[in-house]
């Protein structure tokens, strides 16, 4: 299965990086490739079942506690 989305994450890979580099835009295949980088490392996890965290739980908090210290109000 890992041998199955490797491939589809290298074609997807082969159809959009050479036209990135052949325009030239650096910028955009770094953010490209970084995004890629992590797309895999998330499915190759998922798929030897590790536990990911939910980043939705953080941020959260944070937004929470944001609310909470500039508007004086929760809104649990």
């Amino acid at each position: 299965m890992i041998v199955l989305m490797l491939a589809v994450f290298a074609a997807l890979i082969m159809l959009e990086a050479p036209g990135l580099v052949k325009k030239k835009l650096w910028l955009e295949l770094t953010a490209y490739s970084v995004l890629m980088l992590i797309a895999i490392v998330i499915s190759v996890l998922y798929l030897k079942q590790v536990e990911i965290p939910n980043p939705v739980k953080n941020t959260q908090y944070y937004v929470q506690n944001m609310f909470e210290f500039l508007f004086g109000f929760s809104y649990d």
